[in-house]
């Protein structure tokens, strides 16, 4: 799997969970194919960054662990009407 692959699946990800925070991939340079994936989100707008463990193992376990992650934690997707206010006036 190519870097990009990687990316766009992470970004697919950060735009399901309604773009609340970051996602990290990390991987290991001791030899093995390891690596973990976190998501790093304000609880409050006030608050300090926190992280949330998704995956760890190979690229293919992370990613996985991304979907199960993602599916559990999607927002649901803002009626039409909610999208942008409508702003009228009166004469």
């Amino acid at each position: 799997m190519m870097i990009e692959e990687v990316q766009a699946r992470l970004r697919a990800a950060q735009a399901q969970v309604g773009r609340e925070g970051r996602f990290a991939l990390t991987l290991t340079l001791n030899g093995r194919e390891d690596c973990y994936i976190t998501h790093w989100f304000r609880p409050d707008p006030h608050a300090f960054e926190d992280c949330r463990a998704v995956g760890s193992g190979t690229v293919a376990d992370c990613l996985a662990a991304l979907d199960r992650y993602v599916a559990a934690n999607r927002k649901a997707a803002a009626p039409a009407s909610a999208e942008a206010p409508a702003l009228m006036a009166a004469e």
